[in-house]
């Protein structure tokens, strides 16, 4: 009688311990682990808000003339009669005529998406639209003399918005004896292709 109580009681507790003590020691570990990675992640939220903070105080010590200037560069739309605009306003300064202007509109490629049915989402396999900015391609015609064209691009060269020229072709004029229509041999017809960017 006297050896089964002893024994009863180690048997109670080693019971005890595997269900009771024992998970409630792997919850006292994981709730320890938790608290380190929040107070890792708290940290990290905190120098996050210290950064943001000196973004911020950076950002509304920038001009308004230079946040004008930077939203010209890279503009958040792609804003393209804007575009269109600035290109003529330089073409007119040398008295070049902007003419048969093309664009095209961003038009989803059927080939270039994948529909989930269940969650409607679209995937794209465009590598443009993984891009962090836009690309607005433009074709345009321009008339004049060689000379009013080489200033022409050294004005579209300084512009500040950013674009590249992607290609150009140009119309040679007749000859003086074979014009029979009046017009000018000197002056010729340059086609430009053009992409800006915008951010997205």
């Amino acid at each position: 009688m006297k050896i089964l109580f002893p024994i009863s009681l180690l048997l109670i507790s080693g019971i005890l311990f595997f269900l009771v003590v024992d998970p409630l020691f792997t919850d006292v570990k994981q709730l320890r682990t938790n608290v380190a990675t929040y107070n890792s992640a708290l940290d990290n939220s905190t120098e996050l808000q210290k950064i943001r903070d000196s973004l911020l105080e950076k950002y509304r010590n920038i001009s308004q003339e230079d946040k004008d200037r930077l939203n010209n560069f890279l503009p958040n739309t792609v804003n393209n009669i804007k575009f269109i605009l600035e290109i003529e306003q330089i073409a007119n300064l040398h008295s070049m005529p902007l003419k048969n202007i093309k664009f095209e509109s961003a038009k989803p490629n059927s080939q270039d998406e994948k529909m989930i049915s269940d969650s409607n989402m679209i995937i794209s396999n465009n590598k443009q639209d993984s891009l962090p900015y836009g690309i607005f391609p433009i074709e345009f015609i321009i008339e004049g003399s060689y000379d009013s064209f080489i200033l022409f691009l050294k004005d579209l060269e300084k512009n500040l918005r950013i674009m590249d020229i992607q290609s150009i072709s140009f119309v040679v004029p007749q000859p003086v004896a074979k014009t029979d229509t009046g017009e000018d041999p000197n002056i010729y017809g340059y086609t430009l292709k053009v992409k800006t960017y915008w951010l997205k």
